[in-house]
């Protein structure tokens, strides 16, 4: 039945490229197909041609990618949706179907606890999912509920950094094996704060991934962020140079690097160089870091809110806006169009008429101040 559906995939698959696992590879793959069918045809009730055709999709990423799934990254599924976005130029809702596809399988595979354990046992790798809402095609009414990723205030952004620094203290007291992911937790929500990062841009960043600012030596080696983020249109990813813009965030890097890495490095390759490893001495999985983001999120006492790692940059927009002109926002946040910068801006009622009050009140001390020097001639 396995390998019936497996070569009903390959007839299904607009790709002229063919590709056989090893035979190891190959028995383990069929019965993870083979079952999530069962699935899907079963307790599921999806039609056979909408199972048939996401056979296809999985088998059409094999082929591109080269590997079984349990060897498969985000910087291959990048790779493979670039390829049907841009290469092949599929339609966007074609390309949101493959991409589903393929998010469909691994939270089949990732949650099944008999594929999890083989894999670990035969391969020694953690299956994961790769497929994030930061690395696929949102659907329709996602980008209309633009709305449900609110901006944190300043107090709440303040709230949740102090609940992370009260923990660091009591992980540090209890002598818990939670003080230096709670640490690299800062450096990491704190430079997708500063930097207006999206999680992705973020977790991408390695060591070398800053250069000086000559206007601000101050800085040291953290005058901009090196950032390969999201293109348009399924343009590929796109470089841009971040300025940072706040004094301490080259203090919190520097302080990370120096004093924090190294603890994840025990169990790293000599040649690591990503900027945020995991325990295990690889570089963080993104799923890993927005559980991180959760768990802070419930220790500032924010949860239920609808915060998400991504709010990170729409509080970095908004808040940037009251700093900036519009235009220096957008250049820093890498938009296109300062339309789009705009919907990340959530100005509150009360911040405008906190800025229309203060702009007043400063016309109205310089008034007075130049009647008094009249009055004192």
């Amino acid at each position: 039945m396995a390998n019936k559906l497996i070569n009903l995939a390959v007839q299904h698959q607009d790709s002229p490229d063919s590709f056989s696992l090893p035979e190891n590879d190959a028995v383990l793959f069929d019965d993870m197909i083979a079952k999530w069918s069962a699935r899907r045809r079963g307790s599921l009730r999806h039609q056979q041609r909408s199972v048939d055709h996401d056979i296809a999709v999985v088998q059409n990423m094999l082929a591109h990618v080269g590997s079984a799934p349990w060897y498969w990254t985000e910087d291959d599924f990048d790779s493979w949706c670039e390829h049907i976005g841009v290469e092949r130029a599929l339609a966007v809702s074609s390309q949101r179907k493959y991409q589903s596809a393929i998010r469909s399988f691994f939270d089949y595979i990732v949650d099944n606890v008999k594929f999890k354990n083989e894999v670990r046992r035969n391969y020694g790798i953690d299956l994961r999912q790769i497929c994030h809402s930061e690395n696929c095609i949102p659907h329709v009414n996602e980008r209309e509920l633009t709305k449900e990723r609110p901006a944190m205030t300043h107090s709440q952004v303040l709230t949740f950094f102090d609940a992370i620094d009260l923990s660091i203290k009591e992980a540090a007291k209890f002598r818990s094996k939670d003080v230096r992911p709670l640490q690299r937790d800062k450096a990491l929500f704190y430079l997708l704060y500063i930097g207006g990062l999206r999680i992705s841009e973020a977790i991408s960043l390695n060591i070398n991934s800053f250069e000086p600012n000559p206007n601000f030596p101050e800085f040291g080696v953290y005058g901009f962020i090196k950032v390969w983020g999201k293109g348009s249109k399924g343009s590929g990813k796109k470089f841009r140079q971040v300025p940072v813009t706040h004094p301490d965030l080259p203090l919190i890097l520097d302080w990370y690097i120096d004093k924090v890495r190294p603890y994840f490095m025990t169990n790293a390759d000599a040649n690591e160089s990503a900027l945020f490893v995991s325990e295990r001495g690889s570089q963080l999985a993104i799923s890993t870091a927005e559980a991180r983001f959760q768990h802070a999120i419930d220790l500032a006492g924010l949860g239920g809110l609808g915060f998400t790692p991504h709010c990170m940059r729409h509080s970095s927009v908004t808040h940037e806006s009251m700093r900036f002109s519009l235009e220096a926002v957008r250049r820093k946040h890498g938009h296109v169009y300062g339309a789009t910068t705009q919907v990340y801006m959530h100005i509150s009622d009360e911040m405008v008429n906190n800025e229309i009050n203060q702009a007043i009140g400063s016309q109205l001390d310089q008034i007075l101040n130049e009647n008094k020097n009249e009055g004192s001639k």
